[in-house]
């Protein structure tokens, strides 16, 4: 390929060479002066048909374009198809895609999931049941075939024939003797049958309570755990199939090591999409990688330089702003409350303007995630007897809101809608005291309302801090609506739009259900920030006072609310934020806090996301230069 885009022996030389380079250079980019990064754009993009020059969207310029609505719209080039992210073709279906067969293998004992769940502490039989589940959604399509196919066994009884067909295997919690000798006696014998018929077993990942004769059994491609040979290689060689294979087994021990059913599904779908099939969920990747290749990485490379050098530029020489990105490269991957615990405690414009160019506006990582179609979520057809109609759906999201628009009985007439009790997903829910503000929008959109968000964020210096956000939300149509006309929406069905420090992020949220008198409601949302790679869902019960609602501790109550759950493909266990009867979203701690700190729930208006986020960017800029 190199041969190909090189004109003589010379050229080919310098490129070889500057390939090399790169690679090595490329993790520190964001370090490297500007000057630096603008001559190696330069003499790429003039002696290598490797890089093409770029067509920058204009608008970084000067900023990201709206219409009155606050909806985005930027023009990207997106980097050629057959150069995805992992060297598998973009252009694969579902209908030619192999399909990934995982089998997970599971001890009795308790987990230790879901510490601060209603239900915490289920078996790990109970975990790995619920996984299975959970993971062929993840897939990114919605064709009545899945690209992910699951099994559950127990180890006490596991057969070789139960391992036979599967690419990766996933050992949770086997621990005891009477769960490790079925297990690893039935490895042994699958890995001669699987030679015998010149199969591969891909990979075989184990959560951190197996037993270490479990553990010393993992492996990952052609890296194996326990091999010092395979650590040497690895070391000399980061470009070999080892070392691809020791990161990934790295990143699913990462992964593993924490109490969320999330960060074991993306653990096992990175190994998917690495070894088996590709997977849209996790493709995208914005860090440079051996496992891009130099091709991809210098591409990459040469189209921030080129459609971002003011940026760039602008970022690197503020030491807050340089700092803020110093640390984002050093977080856990997907620790996204710890990257948003970095952006809040280095919120600058320089940092949200090198963020809206790089990804948003330029795209130059070819990023493009998906909202995930599944579960296939129902959504609530009637509330206090009558059929769901536009109003009723309007006043479930207003809530509890002193607005003209609540519901005339129900609504508590506070400062916010609704307060969060708990949530499913680690990176989106875990964040304390979340007020939630939905309320009419004005001007020309009637059907449409606002949503403005104020939650705590624990700062780097271990400060708390307010932040606030300020969503689009527009009704959409449900996948259960029959009418064909496309311009037709479902009430309580709505998508939501905004602008977070140079990312747009699309989310669409649904009622799934809510009490006759308010006083709770259980919405689930699937959302992507597609120009950073992440796509992500959960659920959320919602009160007027953040607490579990007294109707539903126990008995019906507390059913009607797990059955909630279980629409959105969840089970209680799984969520985040506190129990039945103790809050972590609202304890003390917090709680006196915010009486000292009031939080910022005046509304945000009618005011467009991108202006709001202009006039934002606006005043740090003269608070700093005030300084």
């Amino acid at each position: 390929r190199l041969l190909s885009f090189c004109r003589n022996c010379a050229a080919m030389t310098r490129i070889l060479v500057l390939l090399s380079f790169i690679v090595i250079v490329s993790s520190l980019v964001p370090s490297l002066p500007f000057s630096v990064r603008s001559s190696l754009s330069s003499f790429c993009n003039n002696h290598c048909q490797l890089v093409q020059p770029f067509d920058c969207n204009e608008s970084c310029r000067g900023g990201l374009s709206s219409n009155m609505h606050g909806e985005f719209y930027s023009t990207q080039r997106k980097l050629p198809a057959s150069m995805n992210m992992m060297g598998k073709s973009s252009n694969d279906s579902a209908s030619n895609q192999k399909v990934a067969r995982i089998t997970f293998v599971s001890g009795t004992a308790p987990s230790g999931y879901g510490k601060t769940s209603p239900e915490p502490n289920p078996t790990w039989q109970t975990v790995a049941k619920q996984l299975c589940r959970r993971l062929p959604n993840f897939d990114g399509t919605t064709d009545k075939e899945d690209l992910i196919s699951t099994r559950y066994v127990d180890a006490t009884s596991v057969q070789p024939s139960d391992l036979a067909d599967a690419d990766i295997i996933v050992a949770l919690g086997i621990s005891s003797p009477e769960e490790e000798q079925p297990f690893l006696t039935a490895l042994d014998k699958i890995f001669s049958i699987k030679r015998e018929q010149n199969q591969v077993l891909r990979a075989i990942l184990a959560d951190s309570s197996c037993s270490q004769s479990v553990c010393q059994r993992r492996f990952a491609g052609s890296y194996q755990i326990s091999s010092p040979l395979g650590d040497l290689i690895a070391t000399i060689a980061p470009w070999s199939s080892v070392a691809s294979g020791k990161r990934l087994l790295d990143k699913a021990n990462t992964l593993l090591a924490r109490k969320s059913s999330e960060d074991y599904i993306f653990a096992v779908l990175f190994a998917i999409h690495s070894l088996v099939t590709s997977i849209d969920v996790v493709k995208s990747d914005i860090n440079p990688s051996w496992e891009k290749g130099p091709v991809r990485n210098i591409q990459e490379f040469a189209k921030m330089t080129d459609c971002c050098g003011p940026q760039i530029s602008a970022a690197l020489t503020d030491p807050q702003t340089k700092n803020a990105i110093d640390l984002l490269n050093a977080v856990d991957l997907r620790d996204q409350v710890g990257s948003y615990r970095v952006i809040v405690s280095n919120e600058t414009p320089e940092l949200e303007d090198f963020t809206l160019c790089i990804l948003q506006q330029n795209n130059c990582f070819g990023c493009d995630s998906p909202i995930l179609e599944r579960p296939r979520v129902p959504i609530m057809k009637k509330w206090r007897g009558e059929t769901l109609d536009d109003t009723a759906a309007r006043q479930i999201l207003i809530g509890h809101l002193d607005d003209a628009e609540a519901h005339p009985e129900c609504t508590q007439r506070k400062d916010w809608s609704w307060k969060i009790v708990v949530g499913a997903n680690p990176a989106y829910d875990a964040f304390p005291m979340q007020h939630q503000i939905f309320y009419p929008s004005g001007g020309r959109s009637k059907n449409a309302l606002w949503y403005d968000p104020v939650f705590c964020v624990e700062t780097l210096d271990g400060d708390l801090v307010w932040c606030k956000r300020h969503y689009r939300c527009i009704p959409r149509k449900h996948w259960s609506e029959s009418n064909k006309d496309s311009t037709s929406t479902t009430p309580g069905a709505w998508t939501l739009s905004t602008l977070d420090n140079g990312m747009v992020s699309d989310e669409k949220w649904t009622t799934v259900d809510a009490a006759d008198d308010l006083s709770w409601t259980v919405l689930h949302y699937s959302g992507a920030a597609r120009r950073a790679g992440q796509s992500y869902v959960g659920a959320l019960l919602c009160t007027p006072d953040g607490l579990w609602p007294e109707s539903g501790r126990t008995g019906e109550g507390l059913e009607r609310i797990r059955a909630a759950f279980q629409k959105c493909d969840l089970e209680l266990w799984e969520l985040f934020g506190g129990s039945t009867s103790d809050s972590f979203m609202w304890s003390d701690t917090f709680t006196d806090w915010k009486e000292k700190n009031p939080p910022p729930l005046s509304r945000i208006g009618d005011i467009s996301i991108t202006s709001w986020r202009k006039r934002e960017r606006e005043q740090a800029l003269q608070a700093k230069q005030n300084q």
